[in-house]
């Protein structure tokens, strides 16, 4: 009996196995079927520098309560950053779910291997035409391809902008109408000196009988083989509490302590060309007379390159939403870290500048939500500004464990939270929410000059003395660097290069000695005391094959420098400078910053669907958005979903 039973045990059990499997798997089937049906549309909203720290904090307090809610219902994770965790270099892995070594952005600033000259990663107009740097394919492209109407507003590096199947505004890389990231123009009838070596103008004028004539400087031109900027002649009539500024035979009123209105200039280049721009002005003081303009943007009715997909789409925003910020990146950090503009009037640019993004926003979501399957990718980026120059944790000062925040702060993401609940408010259940960020953020209290470091250590030799070095003169674009005598340098906030013989201009390490050179100076780096605080500034040194892979990794810089917090590179050593002393007080109201090693500024992620992570990868978010919408993702990405 007993013998017959495990005879009809071992014939009956495969068929009990395909029968379990057969019902499985129409559900599991079903299941995902379900899950790509429930998310027709996929709103990305990216809150630069917003961080983890903080977000529990004000959430505790109960000062965020729709981030809260979110985080209660759906998720709430740190976004594990990028090396380094730059803006533009994580904003791009976030895009293209790819790392460094496949996108090609590794640090603000890259150098030219045949003349060591430093050059931005996220502008070139070199061969006379503005290049899209990255070299990978954001989620935007593969969207579009799909067929799938798809809105990226303000996303850094997305000039120029693409042709996609949607709109697109650029954000992060436009630059001004000279070609400039940043600039501003600082009129005063005071006797002072530039605020800083690396201001733009400071302009003396006098008055007379309550008259200034001046001019406002635009674009650059060629004439008579001399490379001009032309001047446009301003009129400004000084009454008692207020200016009446007259371009182009238009006036423009302008009150103390306020900004204008926005401004409109024409520059003639020539007989036949004409560029147009626009600036705010803010009025500090009618005695002495003291006026700051802002760059002169690019007008997006009348703009002299493309900043958006397509052409007319930046006229057409304009004429719904009124004229705005066009500069990649227009708040007004010099002017306030130069002492020329005061807390007041930086903070009023930082709401003109978020009202403004918020009618960008609701602009396009009216559109959006009226889709049957849509991408909508918008990002806010003046949290990461107001960070970096309003920022109050000491780390090497105050060993307290509660994070200290300034009020401004504060209130931006207080604001920021009732934004979150309206949009929150208006989705239906078809509709995938990922609000991410770049990085958080932590206190930059003292400078670390790697150049000078390398001098000192014997890797760099110079042909002036660190002594005779001072503020006016730090040796900038290595001016003082013996290359037939130097086995690495400097440039950027995070990079040390090797000096390798075939590959820089002037080379003298062999590649035998590549290794051996890359290990001592990282075991140099990361054993580093300061000997003000007795603390190390280096977390970790990185070799680029550590942490990146792919086609351009020999574009990469060949150590990646991990500071710990309350250590950065100094602004000296970013341009190929040097200071006389390695490490320094950093005395700027730049205060805030982000460039340390990754494991210390995690982003966020918050959503309204619910993953089972502790954390998430920036290279998982495109993947994400993908896998919602029921679109392949590329074997090449890097990322995995988190739907899965």
């Amino acid at each position: 009996m007993e013998k017959d039973k495990k005879t009809l045990i071992k014939v009956l059990l495969p068929t009990f196995v395909i029968i379990f499997i057969i019902l499985l798997l129409p559900t599991g089937l079903q299941n995902e079927k379900m899950l790509k049906m429930k998310y027709k549309k996929v709103l990305v909203i990216g809150i630069d520098g917003m961080d983890p720290k903080i977000a529990s904090k004000l959430m505790a307090e109960g000062k965020l309560p729709n981030f809260k809610r979110l985080a209660d219902t759906g998720t709430f994770v740190n976004l594990n950053t990028s090396y380094p965790p730059h803006s533009p270099v994580a904003w791009t892995s976030i895009a293209t779910g790819k790392n460094p070594g496949k996108h090609n952005i590794f640090d603000f600033i890259r150098r030219n291997p045949m003349n060591y000259m430093p050059e931005l990663s996220i502008l070139d107009n070199s061969k006379g035409d503005y290049e899209f740097l990255i070299k990978a394919d954001p989620f935007w492209r593969i969207t579009s391809s799909k067929g799938i109407p798809t809105t990226v507003i303000r996303w850094p590096l997305s000039f120029p902008p693409e042709r996609i199947k949607g709109n697109m505004l650029s954000g992060l890389g436009v630059p001004d109408i000279k070609g400039f990231l940043s600039g501003y123009t600082y009129y005063t009838s005071k006797n002072v000196e530039k605020p800083s070596k690396d201001s733009n103008k400071v302009i003396h004028v006098t008055i007379n009988n309550g008259l200034i004539e001046t001019k406002i400087y635009g674009p650059r031109t060629r004439r008579e083989g001399n490379i001009v900027e032309i001047g446009l002649p301003v009129r400004i009539r000084i009454n008692n509490n207020s200016i009446v500024l007259t371009i182009n035979g238009k006036d423009y009123n302008v009150s103390v302590n306020s900004w204008s209105d926005w401004i409109r200039v024409k520059f003639k280049i020539d007989t036949f060309k004409s560029v147009y721009g626009t600036f705010k002005a803010y009025l500090k003081n009618i005695n002495p007379f003291e006026l700051y303009l802002t760059t002169i943007q690019i007008d997006p009715e009348n703009p002299v390159v493309d900043i958006s997909f397509p052409a007319q789409y930046s006229r057409e925003l304009a004429s719904r939403i009124g004229l705005y910020y066009t500069l990649g990146m227009p708040e007004e950090t010099s002017g306030y870290v130069d002492g020329v503009l005061d807390d007041k009037a930086f903070l009023e640019q930082i709401a003109d500048i978020e009202e403004e993004r918020d009618r960008m926003f609701w602009n396009e979501f009216e559109k959006f939500r009226k889709l049957d399957k849509a991408l909508f990718a918008f990002v806010y980026d003046s949290s990461d500004r107001l960070q970096h120059v309003m920022w109050e944790e000491k780390i090497l000062e105050d060993n307290s464990e509660d994070l200290s925040l300034n009020k401004s702060v504060i209130e931006y993401f207080i604001k920021k939270d009732k934004f979150i609940g309206s949009v929150m408010d208006e989705l239906d259940n078809n509709t995938l929410l990922i609000i991410v960020s770049d990085h958080g953020f932590t206190s930059f209290e003292r400078a670390v000059s790697i150049n000078t470091w390398l001098v000192k250590n014997g890797f760099m030799q110079l042909t002036k003395n660190l002594s005779q070095l001072n503020e006016n003169d730090s040796g900038e674009l290595f001016k003082y660097v013996d290359w037939k005598k130097t086995k690495a340098y400097s440039l950027g906030f995070n990079s040390i290069y090797i000096n390798l013989k075939g590959r820089e201009s002037e080379g003298i390490v062999d590649e035998s000695e590549y290794d051996e050179l890359i290990n001592e100076i990282i075991e140099k780096l990361e054993n580093l005391t300061d000997e003000e605080t007795g603390k190390r500034p280096i977390n970790k040194a990185y070799r680029r094959d550590e942490i990146y892979t792919g086609p351009y990794v020999g574009n990469a810089p060949d150590i990646v420098i991990g500071f710990n917090p309350g250590y950065r590179m100094s602004w000296q050593t970013a341009v190929g400078g040097l200071t006389r002393y390695a490490l320094f007080k950093n005395t700027k109201k730049w205060d805030g910053d982000h460039l340390v090693d990754p494991k210390f500024v995690p982003g966020v992620l918050f959503s309204n669907v619910k993953i089972n992570k502790k954390s998430a990868l920036q290279l998982d978010i495109a993947p994400t958005i993908l896998d919602a919408l029921n679109i392949e993702i590329p074997s090449e990405i890097d990322g995995k979903s988190l739907l899965r």
